[in-house]
């Protein structure tokens, strides 16, 4: 090689090391400046861009993002948590309160754990959350009956909610509040695969409010041997359950989940997505006061069922879907409304 293309690629190389040292420069002045912006100003021009939204929507996420700011959130996540409680709001504006509603329904799976509040919504990522609570409780939880019967043990260790009115967001409560939501056609797979392919729950999860059309039908099958179909969990469960008493009449797993949560009731400062549970969790695991997250993470992995694993949704989630009739999608539709308007959801399976 010339001793002037040597001179040129060490030229080259100085130029590109310079060039990348001002980027990151620049992005580390941005990073501090963005540190020492006022709490009114860097709420304000983050909540001021929501311009449907009334005095009170914006008084609860300027609450919101403060709760941010101050837990110092990863900046990814904050755009994300905006986004969703946008959402949220501009839904729950055109909603009646079910306030009244909430000592029948919602104790139950609202808990609290180290001063932390939390609702367990199923098929949410919620059995992962309780298996991380016993583990952090130690063997006084881990040692009763051994792994995975996270929920028949693990709430004796946690505070029962009581009643509901002080989480609204009328109510005055201190504590950190919670929930996990999922996209709602995956979600019904999910339900599937584990209460039909994997045990026999889906029995008494379908029978839920004496629903006599699948009783027979569970009879006729039982006589033939049959396993139920994906088509046909969701016409005399999902369906049947929704023509019987409507959506609040529906079975918590696949009940919609802007009434399984409360999410119009109850004042949230989080709301986490199953499809960013990874960074997600981390968040909820830091207010539940966890000083090794990644080890407790990566020790809960250790007991997941085999049902809990994301790949099997994953792998059979188009073929489950391709056997429905688009009669029940676009039924479905009608009943996840909320949901995929409120959680920016797709409207189709597809």
């Amino acid at each position: 090689m010339k001793i002037s293309d040597l001179m040129n690629n060490s030229m080259r190389k100085k130029r590109n090391a310079f060039i990348l040292l001002i980027g990151v420069s620049v992005v580390a002045i941005l990073l501090v400046k963005a540190s020492l912006v006022p709490t009114s100003v860097w709420r304000g021009s983050l909540v001021m861009r929501n311009d449907s939204l009334g005095a009170e929507e914006r008084e609860l996420l300027n609450t919101n993002l403060l709760w941010m700011k101050n837990k110092h959130l990863p900046l990814d996540a904050i755009p994300r948590q905006l986004e969703r409680f946008t959402s949220m709001q501009k839904v729950c504006k055109k909603k009646s309160p079910i306030t009244k509603q909430f000592q029948g329904i919602y104790p139950s799976a609202f808990m609290s754990f180290r001063n932390v509040s939390f609702a367990l919504l199923p098929k949410t990522g919620s059995t992962n959350i309780l298996r991380m609570i016993c583990i952090t409780v130690g063997p006084e939880c881990t040692n009763i009956t051994g792994y995975p019967d996270e929920y028949h043990y693990v709430p004796r260790f946690l505070q029962g909610a009581g009643n509901l009115t002080k989480y609204t967001k009328q109510g005055r409560n201190s504590k950190f509040i919670f929930t996990f939501v999922r996209n709602p056609w995956r979600r019904l797979v999910s339900t599937y695969i584990e209460k039909v392919l994997f045990t026999d729950s889906y029995i008494a999860i379908c029978s839920w409010n004496k629903n006599e059309k699948f009783k027979s039908l569970h009879k006729e099958m039982k006589a033939n041997n049959l396993t139920l179909t994906f088509k046909e969990f969701l016409r005399y469960c999902v369906i049947e359950q929704y023509f019987n008493g409507g959506a609040m009449k529906m079975e918590p797993h696949y009940r919609p989940q802007i009434l399984s949560g409360a999410l119009c009731e109850i004042n949230y400062n989080f709301i986490g997505q199953t499809e960013t549970y990874g960074e997600d969790i981390k968040v909820v695991l830091e207010q539940f006061q966890i000083s090794n997250i990644m080890w407790l993470l990566n020790e809960a992995k250790k007991y997941r069922k085999p049902n809990e694993k994301a790949h099997l949704t994953s792998s059979t989630y188009l073929q489950h879907w391709k056997t429905v009739d688009i009669w029940m999608i676009n039924l479905l539709k009608e009943i996840y409304a909320d949901d995929f308007e409120m959680l920016n959801y797709p409207l189709s399976p597809f």
